[in-house]
């Protein structure tokens, strides 16, 4: 019975099979990487060139160790096909400097099993043999390592021919700078992905328009303000490269355009302005920064826009309710003035009724006179005085974490707190409750200023203010601690329920009017003060007073 004998092709028709297997993988690399390009996975690369390069030989099992180039990390990539497949012992290669030192000293490809002590460590080579690994290749970009491609058996058996060796080695080196690439393509990838991450996870609008004034980026903060202004202009994932006039309309954004022009003039490439913009329903104000950045020698422009409206809004009421306390402040003073004066009048009373009963009636009638005229003064100065300590409660539910958050963004930048550290300890699980918001930020101005002067009183270098939430049972609770000048226990016992101060100047409305908003919210205050020490003003508010009427 004759024998199986495989065909061996030799000669011409052996190289022309060399040759179009060459062509054939040439050909699928370009397939490959025509595909990575659209959609990147490293993974996904490693093992198609895996599949692509073992049907070339007919070996059904084939590796890869990669590094990243450049990278300082000694981590390597491994990916195996068929029988390599998650193989332990050949992804811990990856980690040995004898294989490195091998594969950097190795000239190209080479059957392992022809391996010497002089070309390789006999551990590296027995464990290569032992796994199954027939032919190894280098893979070099440029006079850097990017790993190692290894080979399984042949199908049938047969050994790896030179020209198959030398065919390795040949599309090692076209892999190995599309492998560096690649990797490299992917880390850009990632960057970029991470950039537009943090760009739509910023709150501010962001918009990038490029040296002709064309809109290159948008985040999704950015199409979220277009989309409430003016729903037409927001999709501008599609449509970018639309010029600044049209972002901005006159017709949304009136003169923005205009001003934005001028930071390609201004100095140092830069503005920085309040604008409004009128959008289909409502107004609101932007805090609008244009930047130039150089760009290969051109210059981008970046704008970010943000929604400053309720920070204008929360500003202009902490200025009412300071006027408001200016307006109470005028009106006690003139009421302490006036009772003062009433003490005259009423001495004018008691002369004209002595003059009276002298007979000297001429006299009598210039008091009277006098006192007619005192008292057309002071009707018309009181008229008012009911208006500016008016105390009508309106109650919403509301946030008392964010009133204080407000007002102190409102206080900490006048002078008086320059050289104070405010903090603010507050329970985040605090429930929302009903309440005069203008009253308790009244409140919250008052307890601040107060703690400031006792503060500057004591001569503090390091003054010290702390507002504390809690929920206490079923109490809400804020404290303001300073420390001041502290509260002896006389006045201790008469804060907030009379005109009580202790300031040079001052005329006790502030408490006075702090009790009655704490009297409108049901709640109730303690005082702990150690004079020299500070003071800390606890007001306990009861949720069963604090829930609106159904």
């Amino acid at each position: 019975m004759a024998s199986k004998v495989d065909y061996m092709p030799t000669g011409a028709a052996a190289r022309n099979q060399l040759v179009d297997k060459q062509i054939l993988a040439l050909d699928a690399l370009a397939k490959l990487t025509r595909q990575f390009a659209t959609k990147p996975d490293f993974s996904h690369l490693v093992e198609v060139l895996l599949l692509t390069t073992s049907g070339q030989f007919s070996v059904t099992s084939a590796f890869a160790l990669i590094s990243n180039p450049g990278s300082p990390s000694d981590a390597s990539f491994y990916c195996g096909i068929g029988k390599f497949k998650d193989h332990a012992d050949l992804a811990t290669l990856g980690a040995t400097t004898d294989l490195i030192d091998y594969i950097e000293n190795c000239p190209g490809s080479c059957i392992v099993a022809d391996l010497t002590p002089e070309k390789a460590p006999e551990d590296i080579a027995q464990t290569l043999l032992r796994c199954g690994v027939e032919v190894v290749a280098p893979l070099y970009h440029g006079d850097s390592l990017a790993g190692v491609l290894g080979l399984g058996q042949k199908v049938g058996g047969r050994r790896f021919e030179d020209a198959e060796v030398k065919l390795l080695s040949m599309l090692a080196g076209t892999i190995s700078p599309m492998l560096a690439s690649s990797y490299l393509f992917l880390e850009i990838a990632r960057l970029n992905a991470w950039y537009l991450e943090i760009l739509n996870n910023v709150r501010q609008g962001v918009f990038v328009f490029d040296a002709s004034d064309r809109l290159t980026k948008v985040n999704s903060a950015g199409r979220h303000i277009l989309q409430a202004l003016y729903p037409p202009l927001a999709n501008l994932q599609a449509e970018e490269g639309r010029t600044i006039r049209e972002v901005f309309s006159d017709r949304v954004f009136p003169g923005w355009a205009r001003r934005l022009d001028r930071a390609r003039t201004a100095q140092r490439g830069r503005i920085s302005e309040s604008l409004v913009a009128s959008g289909h329903s409502s107004e609101r104000i932007f805090a609008v920064n244009a930047t130039l950045m150089d760009r290969d020698g051109a210059c981008d422009m970046v704008i970010t826009l943000d929604d400053i409206t309720e920070q204008k809004e929360t500003d202009q009421r902490m200025f009412s309710l300071e006027k408001f306390a200016d307006r109470g402040v005028m009106a006690s003073s003139i009421s302490h003035e006036l009772n003062n004066f009433l003490g005259l009048i009423l001495g004018g009373v008691e002369i004209s009724q002595m003059n009276l009963a002298k007979g000297k009636v001429e006299k009598v009638e210039n008091s009277l006179e006098k006192l007619k005229s005192h008292v057309a003064k002071m009707e018309r100065f009181t008229a008012g005085l009911m208006d500016y300590t008016r105390l009508d409660t309106r109650k919403a539910e509301a946030d008392l974490n964010t009133v204080i958050s407000e007002v102190l963004s409102f206080v900490s930048i006048q002078k008086k707190f320059k050289r104070i550290t405010i903090q603010v300890h507050a329970d985040n699980d605090l429930p929302r409750f009903a309440m005069d918001t203008d009253q308790i930020a009244q409140l919250l101005l008052n307890f601040a200023n107060n703690a400031a002067d006792a503060i500057r009183e004591a001569g503090r270098e390091n003054g010290e203010i702390t507002f504390r939430t809690s929920l206490q049972d079923e109490y809400v609770v804020l404290s303001v601690s300073d420390n001041g000048t502290g509260i002896t226990p006389e006045v201790k016992e008469r804060l907030f329920k009379c005109h009580l101060t202790t300031k040079e100047g001052g005329h006790g409305y502030g408490l006075v009017t702090c009790a009655r908003i704490i009297q409108n919210h049901g709640g109730e205050v303690e005082i702990d003060s150690e004079v020299g020490a500070g003071t800390t003003l606890r007001l306990r508010f009861p949720l069963s007073s604090l829930s609106l009427p159904e």
